[in-house]
């Protein structure tokens, strides 16, 4: 039985390894098929303002990570995993949101297409986190990161429309980070 659930672990693992190699070919296909390209310029600064917050988070839980990316074949080590997810997977993602974003309608479809990526991109980090591909760290779970995923869907929107209010938002975010999870930002050097 033991070994069963080792055999069943490793394949797990294995497979989420390449579900995580495809996912930035499946975000670009999708980016490509569902994007709005002929209006991108639009969208850029939405892109550069979500990549700007993981870096910036980065450099924040540098010392004392909150979560970390597991070395695997295709990964090896969490800060090129972090730049991968930041080009590959963030990008596409805000190209596609914002494209095909629901801004006419009433407000409890907006809430329902936000939701449905909350959902999707929460069952993504399940997958990856079943295949004990990220740790978790310093007090941080997996439903922290759940409420992350809706922050960052509700930011990459706000930012869109009201840029100044986004990076407020984002700052006090990261401030209650700082002050909740006891990052010691006082030993940077």
């Amino acid at each position: 039985m033991e070994d069963y659930k080792h055999l069943e672990a490793t394949m797990l693992h294995t497979i989420v390894s390449y579900v995580r190699l495809f996912l930035p070919i499946f975000y670009a296909i999708g980016a490509w098929k569902f994007g709005d390209w002929r209006h991108w310029k639009k969208y850029y600064p939405t892109i550069l303002f979500i990549i700007s917050v993981d870096f910036f988070i980065s450099i924040i839980m540098y010392r004392y990570p909150l979560w970390t990316f597991r070395k695997s074949f295709f990964n090896p080590n969490h800060t090129i995993f972090d730049f991968i997810v930041a080009f590959t997977f963030f990008a596409p993602i805000v190209l596609i949101f914002l494209s095909r974003y629901p801004y006419k309608s009433m407000w409890y479809k907006q809430v329902l297409y936000i939701s449905a990526w909350v959902i999707f991109e929460v069952f993504i980090e399940a997958m990856i986190f079943s295949a004990k591909l990220i740790t978790y760290h310093n007090g941080w779970n997996f439903w922290w990161s759940s409420v992350v995923w809706v922050f960052l869907f509700f930011g990459v929107r706000l930012h869109h429309t009201r840029p100044l209010w986004a990076w407020l938002v984002c700052f006090v975010c990261t401030a209650f980070l700082i002050i909740y999870f006891h990052i010691p930002i006082t030993k940077f050097r």
